[in-house]
């Protein structure tokens, strides 16, 4: 199974901000890529979306600017999200340690 795993949270308890963000990257049915997101209070429910592409670099372009914007939140959401976890199948190392240089820039 190819996957791709990041887990990003925000925590400011001055401002009462504690969220979480995931975002997972697999191969779905018929030669497709899923991105699920899951975002939410930490603790609590999380709201799910499920994005379907034809092409992986589609898919990983999209992963890339949800990243983006995570790690670039601070005028949105208060403070910026900190990536606290992520983790890749073997054939997804390569692109889970360039993703982890681009987001660490």
């Amino acid at each position: 199974m190819s996957y791709l795993k990041f887990v990003l949270r925000a925590c400011l308890p001055e401002k009462n901000i504690n969220r979480v963000y995931e975002v997972f990257l697999n191969k779905g049915l018929f030669e497709s890529w899923i991105v699920m997101t899951a975002y939410g209070r930490f603790g609590s429910g999380t709201h799910q979306k499920i994005y379907s592409f034809m092409v992986l670099d589609d898919a990983k372009k999209f992963v890339r600017k949800i990243l983006k914007k995570r790690l670039n939140a601070e005028k949105r959401v208060g403070c910026n999200y900190t990536v606290t976890k992520s983790s890749s199948s073997d054939s997804f190392a390569e692109e889970r340690r360039a993703f982890e240089g681009t987001i660490t820039r």
